[in-house]
């Protein structure tokens, strides 16, 4: 697999979205806060499709600083990581 088909995630909401039994694409390698997941996964648009929904903290009632806030964070990095590496529609892909 070549770099270019790989994307730089936070690990706190693919972790998040793996607990909850949903399907992701493959980790193909990791640092220690980050995963390199499959970009030509069948799976992306599940994953950035669950990063648009939690990412709107507007549905929550929560305080900076608490793990709630840190998850909204982490989809909004992973929303816009997908988005940088496949364009303005992933689902379209």
């Amino acid at each position: 697999m070549k770099t270019a088909e790989l994307i730089r995630i936070p690990k706190t909401f693919y972790a998040d979205h793996v607990e909850r039994d949903l399907p992701a694409p493959e980790i193909v390698r990791s640092t220690k806060r980050h995963y390199f997941i499959d970009a030509t996964s069948e799976h992306l648009a599940e994953l950035w499709s669950d990063a648009e929904y939690y990412s709107d903290p507007a549905c929550y009632d929560f305080e900076f600083g608490s793990g709630l806030a840190a998850l909204i964070l982490s989809a909004r990095a992973t929303k816009r990581a997908i988005e940088k590496h496949q364009g303005a529609n992933p689902t379209a892909r």
